[in-house]
């Protein structure tokens, strides 16, 4: 998990769920007489890619042959050759770069890969009424990846890219970043029309809307909202009552897609029991996916019957397919990833001294269609 660097808030709850994962499942193998038992060994890999390895290595000599983790794509692609090489299963809950929708790999991830929303993504600045996009992201195999698919599927439906604007992952100034937004927004917006910003980062984006705000404040009022991703929703660094960031995120909305988890009697159990483990720490979607990732690195073991990696690689589809989770159905596509269902839409309000997020609206993959509850 990465615990420190720019993914810390998203890190802390799945470690938190997690923690929670195997406590549970080691109730249950009391339960049915089983005198097996899991434990967890947690490293915090910073959000970089070369702590990712060494701690992946460290985990290999330890003998541990299932992973949950790591939670961004870069990481996920920076290591995967060494958890193949060393049959190591990865099972992360939130790395989603089409890049890595690999076949026959040692890497599982129960969130759906980003061809899908970054059809959801296009298809919400075409909803909104965005002719033309300015993109700025994460210079990485996520935001690489997303980018290009939020790309083909906004010009698909008729809109334009002005322009795409990387930034290096280890970056923590934006300053030429938010000043190109500015240029680009200023010389086309009386020609291309009306324009939006959409954003894919991590946590980081709170530094680049501050950055604008003392830039050019008037990027902040624009007609359309500023438009994040799942790098963004629920976090709440971004957003929360008493933040100065919050009240910044809140002028510009940041409507933001997430993968829509399926909500069951037992997610709602779980959620209770999480707030009086964890009180004031809320459990998002990738909070919630770390706890079934968990569940399913360990039945796949007792399905596998061995610590044997390959032994398990080879089983863990079968056995999500069997699998429902917190999350939902656990099925995975050939690539191993998760089948796309749906995405919620989540964007900022102002709350207190800050913002909070709300849900909405929802956007369906069969019908690639929004229904939106709460407009932005």
């Amino acid at each position: 998990m990465d615990l420190s660097g720019s993914l810390s808030d998203q890190g802390k709850k799945a470690q938190d769920s997690s923690t929670l994962a195997v406590k549970d499942i080691n109730s249950a193998l009391v339960a049915s007489g089983c005198n097996l038992k899991f434990a967890i060994s947690v490293d915090d890999y910073a959000h970089d890619n070369a702590k990712a390895l060494s701690g992946l290595q460290s985990f290999a000599a330890s003998g541990i042959s299932v992973v949950v983790g790591p939670l961004n794509s870069a990481a996920a692609l920076y290591i995967l050759d060494y958890a193949n090489t060393h049959h190591i299963v990865l099972i992360s809950p939130s790395s989603t770069s089409p890049t890595l929708a690999l076949p026959n790999d040692y890497l599982f991830r129960t969130a759906p890969n980003d061809v899908a929303q970054g059809a959801a993504d296009g298809r919400m600045l075409w909803d909104r009424g965005a002719k033309s996009v300015i993109i700025i992201e994460i210079h990485d195999a996520y935001g690489d990846g997303l980018a290009n698919a939020t790309a083909t599927k906004f010009q698909s439906l008729g809109g334009t890219v002005i322009d795409t604007i990387p930034y290096d992952e280890s970056a923590t100034t934006f300053t030429s970043q938010v000043d190109k937004i500015y240029s680009d927004y200023t010389s086309n917006n009386s020609t291309k029309g009306p324009i939006a910003i959409d954003a894919i980062a991590f946590q980081e984006f709170g530094t680049i809307i501050q950055e604008m705000n003392s830039a050019h404040p008037t990027l902040l009022n624009t007609a359309l909202p500023w438009f994040g991703t799942d790098g963004e929703a629920q976090n709440s660094l971004i957003a929360n009552s008493s933040s100065t960031v919050g009240a910044l995120v809140a002028k510009v909305r940041l409507p933001s897609t997430l993968y829509a988890s399926s909500n069951n009697t037992r997610t709602l159990a779980f959620l209770a029991s999480f707030a009086t483990a964890y009180p004031n720490v809320g459990c998002d979607t990738y909070c919630l996916g770390a706890y079934d990732d968990v569940w399913l690195g360990a039945l796949s073991t007792l399905q596998a019957g061995s610590i044997d990696g390959a032994k398990i690689q080879s089983v863990i589809a079968s056995t999500a397919f069997g699998m429902y989770g917190l999350t939902g159905p656990m099925a995975l596509q050939p690539s191993g990833d998760r089948i796309p269902t749906s995405y919620q839409i989540w964007k900022v309000i102002t709350s207190g001294t800050g913002g909070t997020w709300k849900l909405a609206g929802t956007w369906d993959h069969d019908s690639d269609s929004i229904t939106w509850t709460s407009p932005p």
